[in-house]
C-alpha cells in the first residue's frame, strides 16, 4: 500500500539493531527489540518538532528535552547518524546500530513518531549527490531505520522523497520530504579558495538538478492537493545563498524553479525546514505574487561545531550555533504558526510567528 494508507503499522527493528559483542562494549549494548511509534495521518497536529545532525558518537541527552514538550510528530532532515568516512564512521549499518543503541533515542522513538528524510552523512559521503558510489548501500540502511519509507515508496522510485497530509479538512497539514541527494548533480568546487568556508560556487550549467526530473514533476502535483499548511523538508539549506558550503544556491536555475513553483502554485502558508549546516536561524523573503516566505534552520542535535559569521541578508534576528532542536507551533484558533529554536535544555532562542491565510 502507499500512501492511501492512513495508518502505517508499528514497526518492530530487530535484527539490525542486535549487535555483535566486537562492536560494542557492555554499556553500549542495543536493545533487542525497538518499538517504533506509529505514524497516524488522523493526528491534528499543532506542535511538530523537527532537527538534524546527530552523531552516533556522541551523547544525545536532547532527546528528552524534546520529549518533555510532547510534539505530535518528530521530523529527522538529514544527517540522522553520521557514516561518511568509513575509516573512522564503520559502515552506515554500523552507524545505524550505534544510534539504535542510544537510550534516550530509543525512548523518544517509542513515544513519538518520526518522519524522516537523509542528507549528506547518511547518504555515505560526504557533499555527494547522485556520484555516490555507496548510494545503494545508504538507501538500504535507511529503510532499514526508517521502514515506514518503504511502504510510501512506488517499486521504481529510487529517490527516498514521500509526504504526508496531516489531519482532516480545515487543520490538514501536509509534510512533504524532499530527496536532495539521490539525482543531484555534482557541485562545482571553488577554484580559488582563501579559506575553508569557500568550498563551492554556484554552477553555471543550466541543466544541473537539485531534485531530477521526476521529483520535480512529483513536487508540483504535491502542491495541488488540499492541505491548510505545507512544511516543505529540504536536507540543505534554501533561501541563504551567500555562503559557499552546500545550498540550493549552487544550484541557482533549481532554486529560482522551486521559487517559481511555489508562487505558481497559489498555495498559501508553505513554509521551508532545513537541517545541515550546525547552527540555527530563521530566515524570510517577500516573494513577489506570494508574499512572506519562511525557512527554518535546526541544526545540530549534538554536533557542535564552533560558532563563526556568515552573512544571511534574509536572516531575522540571530543565529544558534550550540545542539539544539525546533518547533513549529500550529494555532489553530487564532490562524497564526510560531516557530521557535530551543536549546538543549529545551529553552527558547529565537521564535518567529507567522499569521496564517486559513479559510475558515
Amino acid at each position: 500500500m502507499l500512501k492511501t494508507q492512513k495508518f502505517v503499522r508499528v514497526f518492530l527493528v530487530t535484527a539490525f539493531l542486535i549487535l555483535s559483542s566486537c562492536v560494542h562494549t557492555a554499556s553500549e549494548k542495543p536493545s533487542e527489540a525497538v518499538v517504533v511509534k506509529e505514524i497516524s495521518t488522523e493526528q491534528t497536529l499543532s506542535r511538530i518538532s523537527f532537527g538534524s545532525c546527530s552523531d552516533q558518537k556522541l551523547s544525545q541527552p536532547i532527546w528528552n528535552k524534546i520529549l518533555d514538550l510532547k510534539p505530535e510528530l518528530y521530523i529527522a532532515m538529514g544527517d540522522n547518524v553520521y557514516a561518511s568516512r568509513p575509516k573512522t564512521d564503520g559502515s552506515i549499518a554500523e552507524a545505524y546500530q550505534k544510534q539504535a543503541s542510544i537510550p534516550e533515542f530509543l525512548k523518544f522513538r517509542s513515544q513519538i513518531p518520526i518522519v524522516a528524510t537523509w542528507d549528506d552523512h547518511d547518504y555515505g559521503l560526504d557533499d555527494s549527490g547522485r556520484e555516490n558510489p555507496r548510494r545503494e548501500e545508504a538507501r538500504e540502511e535507511f529503510l532499514k531505520f526508517f521502514p515506514y519509507v518503504k511502504n510510501e515508496l512506488p517499486v521504481q522510485r529510487q529517490g527516498i522523497y514521500h509526504s504526508f497530509i496531516f489531519g482532516k479538512e480545515k487543520q490538514r497539514v501536509q509534510i512533504i520530504m524532499l530527496d536532495t541527494r539521490t539525482y543531484r548533480s555534482p557541485l562545482t568546487l571553488n577554484p580559488n579558495p582563501k579559506t575553508n568556508f569557500e568550498r563551492f560556487i554556484p554552477t553555471k550549467d543550466l541543466k544541473a538538478t537539485v531534485l531530477g526530473d521526476e521529483q520535480w514533476v512529483w513536487l508540483a502535483d504535491e502542491l495541488k492537493k488540499p492541505a491548510e499548511i505545507r512544511l516543505i523538508v529540504s536536507s540543505i539549506q534554501f533561501l541563504g545563498n551567500e555562503h559557499m558550503f552546500e545550498m540550493w544556491g549552487n544550484f541557482p536555475a533549481e532554486r529560482e524553479r522551486l521559487l517559481d513553483l511555489i508562487k505558481n502554485s497559489k498555495m498559501k502558508n508553505i513554509f521551508i525546514l532545513s537541517g545541515d549546516r550546525h547552527f540555527s536561524q530563521i530566515s524570510r523573503i517577500q516573494l513577489p505574487g506570494y508574499g512572506d516566505l519562511i525557512e527554518v534552520t535546526s541544526s545540530s542535535i549534538n554536533k557542535y561545531k564552533g560558532e563563526f559569521e556568515e552573512p544571511n541578508r534574509y536572516r531575522l534576528g540571530s543565529k544558534y550555533h550550540k545542539d539544539n532542536f525546533a518547533l513549529a507551533n500550529i494555532d489553530w484558533m487564532n490562524s497564526k504558526i510560531s516557530f521557535e529554536i530551543r536549546d538543549i535544555d529545551g529553552a527558547v532562542i529565537t521564535t518567529h510567528t507567522q499569521k496564517l491565510k486559513l479559510i475558515r
